[in-house]
């Protein structure tokens, strides 16, 4: 599950999604792909990484929502942060990297 915390009309607003599809992280890998410099991004490229957060949310908040409604510092951490495996994921998960599954 991935929340994400926004500053909108004055207030904190938590939003969560059960899961990213598979759909957005093909989004995010094509514009990894097309992207000339990862330390260096334009603000047209900033833009097509941000529009992935609201598409990952299920559109529960807009782009612009979603730039005036978090820390700048924060704002590359929470694209990367959408990709990440959750705490609860990893903990669920045997070294094998099996969650759930007995050992035979």
């Amino acid at each position: 599950m991935k929340t994400i915390t926004l500053f909108i009309d004055g207030e904190e607003k938590k939003f969560v999604t059960p899961f990213v599809s598979g759909l957005i992280w093909r989004n995010f890998i094509e514009l990894k792909a097309k992207t000339k410099d990862p330390t260096r991004l334009t603000v047209e490229e900033l833009d097509k990484f941000a529009a992935l957060v609201p598409m990952a949310f299920g559109n529960q908040f807009n782009l612009d929502q979603f730039w005036a409604g978090i820390p700048h510092d924060k704002v590359m951490l929470t694209i990367d942060g959408l990709f990440s495996p959750d705490q609860d994921e990893n903990q669920d998960e045997d070294e094998n990297g099996d969650a759930g599954n007995e050992k035979k």
